[in-house]
C-alpha cells in the first residue's frame, strides 16, 4: 500500500422518511442527528456514525446499529444521512480515515487506530460536522 490522496463528494441529506431516495451505490455514508427545517432539508446537529458498503442505501436501511443511532437522538431530532460514491478499493480506507479523525460516538473500530499508509482526504458537498480536508498517518 502507499500514500493516497482521496476525494469524496457527499450527497444528501435524507431522513428516514426519505430512505427510498438514497442512491443505490458503492460508497461511504454518514449518520447524523438533525432537526426538520422549513426548507425541506434537515438542520444537521451532530455526527453519530460513519460506515461503508457496496450498497449504501441497503446498508443504511438494514444496519444492525439503527437502534443505537436512534438512542443518541434528543427530543425533536431525527436520523439524517449523507452518502458519497467510492469504489470498493478505497471504501474501507476512507471509512477508517473519517472515523479516526471525527470519532463518531457509535463507531468503535478505527477510533484509536489507522491501519493504512498516510492518507489525505478532501471532502466537498454536504459536509456539515466534517472537516473538509485532513491527513491521517498510519498508527496501528
Amino acid at each position: 500500500m502507499s500514500d493516497q490522496i482521496l476525494s469524496l463528494k457527499l450527497l444528501g441529506y435524507w431522513t428516514d422518511e426519505q430512505l427510498g431516495e438514497i442512491p443505490d451505490m458503492s460508497g461511504i455514508f454518514c449518520v447524523y442527528a438533525g432537526t426538520a427545517a422549513g426548507n425541506g432539508e434537515p438542520d444537521i446537529e451532530r455526527l453519530l456514525y460513519i460506515g461503508e458498503s457496496g450498497n449504501v442505501a441497503q446498508r443504511i436501511r438494514h444496519h444492525e446499529c439503527r437502534d443505537e443511532w436512534g438512542s443518541h437522538l434528543e427530543s425533536g431530532q431525527v436520523l439524517c444521512y449523507s452518502v458519497a460514491a467510492a469504489t470498493h478499493v478505497y471504501r474501507e480506507r476512507l471509512e477508517a480515515a473519517l472515523v479516526n479523525v471525527h470519532k463518531p460516538p457509535v463507531n468503535h473500530d478505527y477510533i484509536d487506530r489507522f491501519p493504512f499508509d498516510k492518507t489525505e482526504v478532501h471532502l466537498r458537498g454536504h459536509t456539515d460536522k466534517l472537516m473538509s480536508q485532513f491527513i491521517v498517518e498510519r498508527h496501528d
